[in-house]
């Protein structure tokens, strides 16, 4: 127990470290009125985090586009978003349903997105799959899907919006990776390799074009579970 202690502790510091970093980020948008009238995307945006970067990006004026795989459950979401808030200060939500899993139907998805305001300022990738089990345990399908969620997907979604800042030459693109990304965890190869591609992939730069590209560690109890 006292070892399982001593090997959690620094994923627990990281994971805090990741959460004030996403903390600190979202205050500086709104300190800086970064959001105001930007068209922000948040893929499952049902989610926890989803759901709270909503809440503050919408309370900052942002014009959402909110994704998620179940329509009530947005609709839910929109809901609890427009009670709380001032009508005459914010942008009505947009719904938009989106199986980041569904390859093949992700360039459409992307179009409907573009369709809504004809830009995106900011594409934050938070759709994402865990699973856990040991290597020879887990099926190859599974680890074709956890790989189609956490990696292939928001890379194909940020393929398809990202012509649409290059040729505006402003925008901001951000996934919501994990510690697994960082650090491998035992029983977590298939989420691990995932996580760490998408990790390899935030470090890569779109040299000149004013796109900022930015990985977030977000960690909550159910990473290490």
């Amino acid at each position: 127990m006292g070892m399982l202690a001593v090997l959690a502790l620094p994923l627990v510091i990281l994971g805090i470290s990741g959460i004030i970093y996403i903390y600190q980020s979202v205050i500086w948008l709104l300190s800086r009125s970064a959001v105001q009238n930007k068209v922000v995307v948040i893929t499952d945006a049902v989610s926890r985090l989803g759901n709270e970067c909503s809440r503050v990006f919408h309370t900052g004026g942002a014009r959402l586009i909110l994704c998620g795989r179940t329509w009530e459950k947005l609709e839910a979401l929109y809901d609890a978003l427009i009670s709380v808030a001032d009508p005459s200060m914010t942008y009505t939500p947009k719904l938009i349903l989106l199986d980041i899993s569904d390859i093949d139907c992700i360039q459409d998805v992307a179009r409907e997105i573009l369709d809504c305001y004809g830009c995106v300022d900011v594409l934050i990738n938070n759709a994402s799959m865990k699973v856990k089990g040991a290597v020879q345990s887990i099926s190859l399908e599974l680890d074709k899907k956890i790989m189609d969620v956490n990696y292939f997907g928001p890379v194909t979604l940020t393929k398809a919006i990202l012509p649409n800042m290059i040729s505006r030459r402003t925008g901001q693109i951000v996934l919501i990776n994990s510690i697994q990304g960082k650090i491998g965890i035992p029983f977590r190869a298939a989420s691990a390799a995932s996580k760490n591609a998408a990790e390899a992939l935030c470090c890569l730069a779109v040299p000149r074009t004013g796109i900022l590209q930015d990985c977030s560690i977000n960690y909550s109890r159910n990473n290490l579970l």
